[in-house]
């Protein structure tokens, strides 16, 4: 078990809430992670632009080797 349990000082009972709390921050993290990536998914609806798969991969690869790369392009994919 974790050494926060046989910590002395603390009860199973302090342990249990302290876990229920990151377990009640990470919902509440999650539940605003799907309200933004719905809002975007409309936004994007919306706008009927979007970023090309192969640029966005080819960005963040020279974003992982540490070079610098312009964004890429916005562009429309529905007519």
């Amino acid at each position: 078990m974790s050494d926060s349990v046989n910590r002395p000082g603390k009860s199973p009972h302090a342990f249990m809430r302290e876990a229920l709390g990151v377990q009640a921050r990470l919902r509440a993290q999650r539940f605003a992670f799907v309200v933004a990536a719905r809002a975007a998914e409309a936004e994007a609806l919306a706008s009927s632009t979007g970023y090309a798969a192969a640029d966005v991969e080819s960005y963040f690869s020279a974003l992982a080797g540490q070079c610098p790369a312009p964004p890429p392009p916005l562009s429309p994919w529905r007519k």
